[in-house]
């Protein structure tokens, strides 16, 4: 897709707390960001960089097993399982852990590559989404609760706990036999139906958000991570309108 060349906002969120002048500013600087454009580039340096590279390491690993090896990783949910060999769509493929958060589930998928499960794999996991996922997730969510009024809601907001951790690979033309018509942008645009989505690109820019009908590149460097409102945070002009606030 063609696209404008405008930069997302970056927000350093780095070592804040709340109630210190940082989170008040910073507090203000993430809900304009999600306004104006659904998403702002996160720089987070408490992640370790050897931790990062693990990740997507282990990740490429992943992806090499056979397919009929892929294909157990399933899920009653749509989307939630492996999702990949779509006829007009052959050079994407994601993979998903149901319910990060769950050590069971982090076996369970361990199992499905390595048959007597992958210790270090599922310690990976847990250090990745203490350190990443759930602190930046808990963080932001507290920031716009605060900045839309509604303190008395954080406890009862942040108690829902599930997470849906998709590793997601886009693989070159020239490596799919028959994938000449494939859509080489990748998928098509649409929306989250999560409260918010956190990305992690592997050195390699591809994500786009569309903003007034154009089509914006989100170029982030490689210790940062693309924060997006998913459906359930919905922004119409100046008005931002919290959707979901209970328990699901």
């Amino acid at each position: 897709m063609a696209s404008t060349k405008v930069k997302v906002p970056t927000i350093d969120i780095s070592n804040i707390k709340p109630n210190t002048p940082k989170w008040e500013s910073t507090k203000i600087q993430a809900f304009e960001a999600l306004q104006e454009y659904g998403c702002f580039e996160a720089k987070y340096d408490n992640v370790p960089n050897e931790i990062r590279e693990a990740m997507f390491a282990t990740s490429k690993e992943i992806f090499e097993f056979p397919l009929e090896t892929k294909l157990k990783n399933l899920s009653k949910k749509p989307f939630h399982g492996y999702v990949g060999m779509i006829p007009d769509l052959l050079l994407y493929e994601t993979l998903c852990i149901d319910d990060l958060l769950n050590p069971q589930s982090v076996e369970n998928f361990a199992i499905i590559f390595w048959p007597h499960s992958n210790p270090d794999f599922c310690y990976l996991c847990v250090i990745y989404q203490s350190n990443y996922k759930v602190y930046k997730d808990a963080m932001v969510k507290r920031m716009i609760l605060e900045k839309l009024g509604l303190q008395n809601y954080i406890d009862e907001f942040l108690d829902h706990k599930y997470f849906l951790f998709r590793f997601t690979r886009y693989k070159a033309l020239s490596t799919i036999s028959g994938a000449e018509n494939s859509n080489p942008a990748g998928l098509n645009g649409h929306t989250d139906g999560t409260i918010m989505t956190i990305i992690s690109q592997n050195q390699v820019n591809g994500l786009q958000i569309n903003k007034n009908n154009e089509w914006i590149d989100v170029n982030i460097s490689p210790n940062s991570y693309a924060v997006l409102a998913g459906d359930s945070f919905k922004v119409s002009g100046n008005l931002f309108i919290l959707i979901c606030l209970i328990k699901i």
